[in-house]
């Protein structure tokens, strides 16, 4: 599937398991963006073959022609898009650190709050701020963000 930006993609994860645990128990487990996000990571490279999963610093994948991706997940709690080192209790939000870090990336969002349904979109860095420039994008703005 070749990327489109600003376009919803919409995916389904069949037959997600581990053990012994009841499935509804892997899907509530897979709604935590800090989990949900390693497994994303390399499913991305098989919907959208054209990106390389490399888990570098401020990025997670690059494209076949070098521009780079960091994936995000959009939770109950709306999708922070600011650098990771800024996420989290006892971290704060550097504004122009994380502006500059926009207008390198693109950001892939990935919407798990129906997990095992996943919404995919991505949107360049420095189109999200323009918007949003807390680099926060609020849950009651999900359905706008993934109209």
């Amino acid at each position: 599937m070749n990327i489109e930006f600003q376009k919803t993609y919409n995916f389904e994860i069949p037959n997600v398991s581990f053990g012994d645990l009841l499935t509804e128990h892997v899907y509530s487990i897979l709604t935590d963006g800090r989990l949900a996000s390693h497994f994303l990571e390399r499913q991305l490279e098989i919907w959208f073959p054209e990106l390389t999963f490399v888990d570098a610093r401020g990025h997670d994948h690059v494209d076949t022609k070098g521009n780079l991706y960091d994936q995000k997940c959009f939770t109950k709690g709306g999708c922070k898009f600011m650098p990771s080192n800024q996420i989290g209790k006892g971290r704060y939000f550097e504004e122009v650190v994380a502006h500059n870090h926009c207008q390198k990336v693109t950001y892939i969002v990935c919407d798990i709050i129906d997990f095992p349904k996943v919404k995919v979109r991505f949107e360049h860095g420095k189109n999200l701020i323009e918007e949003y420039p807390k680099c926060s994008i609020s849950f009651a703005k999900r359905n706008h963000f993934f109209a």
